[in-house]
Formats: structure tokens, C-alpha cells, sequence
């Protein structure tokens, strides 16, 4: 404590003192025998209070398990096209066209190309190209019946003279060979068709089949 304390301070600093002892402590602290003892307050220690929240537990709910109905059974796959009765399908129309085709309405006309279209795509081998430069050759029987081969794709259609006549008769570009019966057209035919190339209808004209149909066609190529 500081040692300018008045009289009054001095007191309040002995409070509990008898004013006798009071006055004599005064006298000897004026002569600096005596110091004021400085009162040391013991802090409060205030603990704070811990309050406990009630545990609460949690309540977990489970979702039922949902089990989804069973799939509808698949419908059953309709049954492939016989792809002989295609290429037959293929030449009949092709031929009815001929006779009926320029009195057909414009619907008819577009209906009967893409009918061609998805026959000739289902009865064709997969990844058949053709290109303009492709070499071919045809066997012409003592009968209607021919067989044209795509000789650079390796693959043989089963055409007749009126549908060549019709299409490629004045083309130069394609060897033509005249047979005595058709026994080797069938034996060529067999050995292409045991290979999975062999078609047994006409070719989609300028798709599968792409050679010269005109002089001008020619002097293209």
C-alpha cells in the first residue's frame, strides 16, 4: 500500500483496531517505523456451473424395404423373316413395278422404295459395299435364269434376262459368259451361298449393283 495514505485511509486500512492502537500505529507510521500491511483479497473462484443436457437418443427409423414388382416377362421376339421369301417378296415387287409402276400414286412409288430398301437390307450380307469400279461377270443360262457375280466383293446375285435387259443390257463394263444348261450355275451358286455370299434376288439397282446404265454413265467411270 502507498505510504501517503491520510488518516483516514490509515483507519479504513484497520478497520477492527482499537482507536487506541490506531493512534499509536498512526504515530509510528508518520515516523516511518511502522508499514500498513496490504490487504490480500482471496479471489472468488467462481466455478461455472456444468449443466448436463439430457441425453437424447435418437430414434432411427427404418425405411421398409420395397421390393419392386417383378419385370414383365420380355414379349417374344416376332420370328425372322425367311430370307428366301424376302428375296422372293424382293422380285415380285420389283417386277410388279415394272408393269403397274408409272400409274402408281406418288405414295405407292414411295412405299414400294422403301419397302426395296428394307428387304434388300435384310437379305444382303453384313458390311457389302460397292463401288462403280467393282469388276463383275454374268453367266446366262438356256433359260431366263442368270447368275451376276460382283466378282471384286466376291458375292453372286440370282437375276434373269428380262430384269438384265431392263437395266444393263448396253453396259461394257462386265464379262458375259452363255452356258449350255444351268448345272454350272447352280453348282456357282451353291459354292457362294456355302460362303454366306450369295443373294437369291436382284441387286438394289445403283446400291448393290453400280455398273453403267447409260453412255454417259460409262464415259463417267
Amino acid at each position: 500500500m502507498s505510504m501517503t495514505l491520510t488518516y483516514n485511509e490509515f483507519r479504513s486500512a484497520h478497520k477492527g483496531v482499537a482507536q487506541a492502537e490506531i493512534s499509536q500505529l498512526w504515530k509510528m507510521y508518520k515516523e516511518g517505523d511502522y508499514k500498513v500491511p496490504e490487504a490480500e483479497a482471496e479471489a472468488e473462484v467462481i466455478e461455472p456451473e456444468v449443466i448436463e443436457e439430457p441425453v437424447v437418443e435418437e430414434v432411427v427409423v427404418e425405411a421398409p424395404v420395397v421390393t419392386p414388382p417383378p419385370a414383365p416377362p420380355a414379349p417374344p421376339e416376332p420370328p425372322q423373316e425367311d430370307k428366301l421369301q424376302l428375296c422372293k417378296d424382293f422380285n415380285r415387287a420389283v417386277n410388279r413395278f415394272q408393269k403397274l409402276g408409272a400409274s402408281m400414286p406418288e405414295e405407292e412409288v414411295t412405299k414400294y422404295h422403301a419397302r426395296l430398301k428394307e428387304i434388300a437390307s435384310k437379305t444382303i450380307p453384313d458390311k457389302y459395299t460397292c463401288e462403280p469400279t467393282d469388276s463383275w461377270k454374268i453367266w446366262f443360262g438356256p433359260t431366263s435364269d442368270c447368275l451376276l457375280i460382283n466378282t471384286t466383293r466376291q458375292l453372286a446375285f440370282r437375276v434373269d434376262r428380262s430384269w438384265w435387259q431392263r437395266h444393263y443390257q448396253t453396259t461394257v463394263y462386265v464379262d458375259r459368259e452363255l452356258l449350255n444348261n444351268n448345272d454350272l450355275i447352280e453348282s456357282e451358286a451353291m459354292r457362294y451361298a456355302k460362303k454366306g455370299r450369295y443373294v437369291p434376288r436382284y441387286p438394289l439397282v445403283g446400291v448393290e449393283c453400280k455398273l453403267p446404265q447409260s453412255y454417259h454413265d460409262i464415259q463417267l467411270r
